[in-house]
């Protein structure tokens, strides 16, 4: 009887050792961890235009310069009011950029970009000026 006594009390005391008692962290998940991965290795850049109407669209296109990967970034955004373009999370590296206004004004543009890691770039683009025709 003694030694059912003794085992019970050492089991016991063992499982109170190592009992946390404190919460336990979540683990970050695979695609959190990606995640901030791409954060750590992708930064910013702003597209400034000039004579851009409200209601222009563009269609914006990273092409990785080593000629690995395209369409890295294939989206059509709409400007803000202060007529420029930003995008958050572009990863890190040299692109060539397309350009193409989708509205009043039809301007394609080509640019060598490079963007930096946690780094915020600006570039600014020329567009020709375009104005609205009505036959009133």
């Amino acid at each position: 009887m003694k030694f059912l006594i003794l085992n019970g009390l050492t089991l016991l005391l063992v499982g109170a050792v190592y009992a946390n008692p404190d919460p336990v962290p979540a683990t970050k998940s695979s695609a959190d961890a990606a995640r901030a991965k791409v954060n750590l290795n992708s930064g910013a850049i702003r597209f400034q235009f000039s004579h851009v109407h409200a209601s222009d669209s563009v269609l914006i296109i990273f092409d990785k310069y080593n000629r690995t990967g395209a369409g890295v970034v294939y989206q059509v955004f709409a400007t803000d009011s202060t007529e420029g373009i930003t995008i958050p999370a572009v990863p890190a590296g040299k692109y060539y950029v397309t350009i193409q206004c989708k509205g009043v004004n039809r301007d394609r543009i080509e640019k060598l970009v490079t963007i930096k890691a946690r780094k915020h770039g600006k570039v600014r683009i020329e567009l020709q000026a375009a104005e609205v025709f009505s036959k009133d």
